[in-house]
């Protein structure tokens, strides 16, 4: 008998628990929705003239907006300027036919000496590939562009006679190791270059006159970095 009771007894508590459960809202439990809130809805306004001059003015700012007082910020930018100097900055370069040099002509074959008003032009005819650092530096409100790069470069040398007839065609190539921003000061090809030639006998020319090709390559790479300001401005 008394184990019937204590069961009869459990089986009423059950029952008034879950009548209280459905009385209950599932959020019931939440203080945050049970109490009502006082705080007025944020009603937005469309910026006034003076609010849209200031934003305006914030982003053309140079630099990242985090960075509101343009004290040193870098990006890495070397993809970028891989690319515009393969596909666009040296494929054109070429130095202007000139006169030889009294080294380029003493660097000719030995059956090719002694002609005189001899003439030649040298241009890169491919890239062969640009690789290396470059980065764009904010720094106070200043710009810099810092750069190592290593250049291989296919080569092409015109000889021709006074009268502009080609007497000999030269293939060559040119590389240029760690060339950086000190070297755009020196008026001659940084020493780290390297040349070769398809041509063994004409190699000597070809070594003699790849000096020609550094005032259009450092005015591609001041290029670069003006191209790359304005474009990071």
């Amino acid at each position: 008998l008394a184990g019937r009771l204590a069961a009869c007894g459990r089986c009423c508590v059950w029952a008034l628990l879950a009548m209280e459960d459905r009385s209950k809202k599932p959020s019931d439990h939440l203080y945050w929705a049970r109490t009502a809130s006082t705080t007025q809805p944020v009603e937005h306004k469309p910026l006034d003239a003076a609010a849209q001059a200031a934003l305006q003015s914030a982003a053309a700012k140079p630099g990242a907006a985090w960075n509101a007082a343009a004290t040193w910020e870098e990006k890495d930018i070397s993809k970028w300027a891989h690319e515009l100097l393969s596909s666009t900055l040296l494929p054109t370069l070429a130095a202007a036919e000139a006169e030889l040099t009294a080294s380029e002509a003493a660097a000719l074959p030995a059956d090719s000496r002694g002609a005189s008003g001899l003439r030649c032009a040298l241009k890169v005819s491919a890239v062969s590939s640009v690789s290396g650092d470059v980065t764009h530096v904010l720094s106070r409100g200043k710009q810099r562009v810092v750069f190592e790069l290593t250049l291989k470069l296919k080569l092409e040398l015109e000889l021709r006679e006074s009268d502009g007839t080609l007497l000999q065609l030269v293939a060559g190539s040119l590389s240029l190791s760690e060339v950086a921003n000190d070297d755009l000061d020196g008026a001659r090809m940084p020493s780290s270059h390297k040349t070769s030639c398809d041509q063994p006998e004409w190699a000597p020319l070809l070594r003699a006159a790849a000096g020609r090709a550094w005032p259009p390559l450092k005015g591609a790479l001041v290029a670069l970095v003006e191209q790359a300001k304005e474009k990071w401005r």
